[in-house]
């Protein structure tokens, strides 16, 4: 078991830091930065591009030979966190003797903290995992993003318990979302706003999907019933019309009969 600390701060503090415990090169412009590591540990590549309103998108590809905790400073608590797994399972835990949850190939989690506690990724040795992360510092969105954006992303995310992890299957929408932000080839400030513009979209889409959940439910389940009932009455319109006939078809013989004699 090998276990990576990594100090949080500035994107790139991160990837200056993941470079140097990690023996990586990296290569950064524009606010983007590509980390390749090739060691007996670990094996892969970590890239990430930073908005200035407070939004970051890191895509992580990596394999390690020993199975590995990564422990990170605990979030602000104005942080909000969305990753999506698109190859291999890792765990996730607050603190290391928090509950750890599993995130497998399709799923996607949301979590934030309040608490002044450390967030541990869990990797299994000879495991191939892949996965995307969209962090949104709310607090960083004050003077460059809609008042809208910023009370929807606080009433969804940060209005939970001290330390809120939810876990679902992945949506295809977003799934396509991410094939379309890693298929962006142009370069310089035209890649930058098309990126941006995709990773805000997926953060709409976060936000109607965790939103008003009970309500969506129970349209599901109201469809559900509705349709229920309309078979339900389908039956029995069957069974009424069915019954009819056999009664229909009986006194008619009866009178056949009566009439024979």
């Amino acid at each position: 078991m090998k276990n990576i600390y990594l100090n949080t701060g500035t994107i790139n503090e991160v990837f200056y830091d993941l470079q140097t415990s990690c023996d990586g090169v990296l290569n950064s412009n524009n606010n983007e930065f590509k980390l390749v590591l090739d060691t007996d540990l670990i094996k892969g590549n970590i890239d990430a591009i930073t908005f200035i309103n407070g939004i970051t998108s890191i895509m992580v590809n990596l394999t390690f030979s020993d199975d590995v905790t990564l422990s990170m400073e605990s979030l602000s608590t104005s942080s909000i966190v969305f990753v999506y797994c698109t190859e291999g399972t890792f765990k996730h835990s607050f603190g290391i003797s928090g509950h750890q949850s599993t995130l497998r190939k399709h799923h996607s989690a949301v979590v934030t903290s309040k608490r002044s506690i450390n967030t541990l990724l869990h990797f299994k040795k000879n495991t191939a995992v892949q996965f995307s992360i969209i962090k949104v510092e709310t607090a960083g969105l004050a003077n460059t993003t809609n008042d809208s954006l910023i009370l929807n992303l606080k009433k969804t995310f940060l209005d939970k318990q001290q330390n809120y992890s939810y876990q679902g299957i992945q949506n295809l929408r977003i799934a396509e979302k991410f094939h379309q932000l890693n298929a962006v080839t142009e370069q310089g400030m035209v890649g930058h706003i098309m990126k941006k513009d995709i990773v805000l979209s997926i953060v709409a889409m976060e936000i109607d999907d965790n939103t008003d959940t009970i309500i969506k439910m129970s349209h599901v389940i109201k469809r559900s019933t509705l349709h229920q009932i309309n078979e339900l009455k389908k039956i029995s319109d069957f069974i009424k019309h069915h019954t009819f006939d056999a009664v229909y078809n009986k006194v008619i013989s009866s009178k056949n009969r009566i009439f024979i004699k």
